[in-house]
């Protein structure tokens, strides 16, 4: 069994990327904000504790990688494909995911307030645990998911937009959407169980079968587009 390559340093990330060496290795303890990975093979890559600030990732491979108690503010991760990956403990805050291909990806107990979804497929993944005020979904394509929080305190999506999206069963149960955006979108067969909808932008929105039991809806008006 060939045992993967530890990475203890910047350089020896910037070595093996040059090389296009780093899928499935093991990048652990260092701080290697703002460098460019873009268009880079990491699938199964292992990622913890490491600052990966304002880091370049637009187009990578990333399917099966692992990321634990990681910085990526302000990363770029645009048009990135992911399936299985998974997030956990990590500072996400003002990502920018547009386009990103996220199949079966789990992020949990990380924060991403004003992360940018954009456009992005996101398919049988789950956000648990997860603060996501202000991020943007506009346009994205989002089936068979979950956002959701702890057992005891909701995940929070206020002042999160998803004009223009798409929504087929995913799962909002209990989450705070408070003054959310979702002009245009289009929600299929997905759940909203005492979930808090207040002050919520509906323009032009379509509920289709969707369980609003237990929700608070002061002051959102779901009544034309429900369906």
């Amino acid at each position: 069994m060939v045992t993967a390559e530890v990475i203890e340093s910047r350089d020896q990330v910037m070595r093996l990327a040059a090389e296009g060496r780093l899928a499935g290795c093991e990048i652990a303890g260092i701080s290697a904000p703002g460098i460019d990975l873009a268009a880079l093979d990491l699938a199964g890559v292992r990622i913890h504790e490491v600052d990966l600030s304002g880091v370049t990732l637009d187009g990578a491979r990333l399917d099966g990688a692992a990321f634990r108690q990681v910085i990526l503010r302000g990363a770029l991760l645009r048009g990135i494909a992911a399936s299985g990956a998974a997030v956990t403990d990590s500072d996400l805050t003002e990502i920018d995911l547009s386009g990103a291909d996220l199949a079966r990806v789990d992020i949990g107990s990380s924060v991403m307030p004003r992360a940018q979804l954009a456009g992005a497929h996101i398919t049988g993944t789950r956000f648990v645990a997860t603060e996501l005020y202000g991020a943007r979904f506009d346009g994205a394509v989002i089936t068979r998911s979950e956002l959701v929080g702890y057992s005891d305190v909701p995940a929070s999506l206020g002042r999160t937009s998803f004009r223009g999206a798409t929504l087929v069963q995913v799962d909002l149960s209990g989450v705070n959407l408070h003054g959310a955006d979702l002009r245009g979108a289009l929600v299929v067969r997905s759940r909203f169980c005492g979930a808090q909808l207040t002050e919520v932008v509906t323009d032009g929105a379509t509920f289709i079968a969707c369980d609003f039991s237990g929700a608070d809806t002061d002051g959102t008006d779901l009544h034309l587009g429900v369906k």
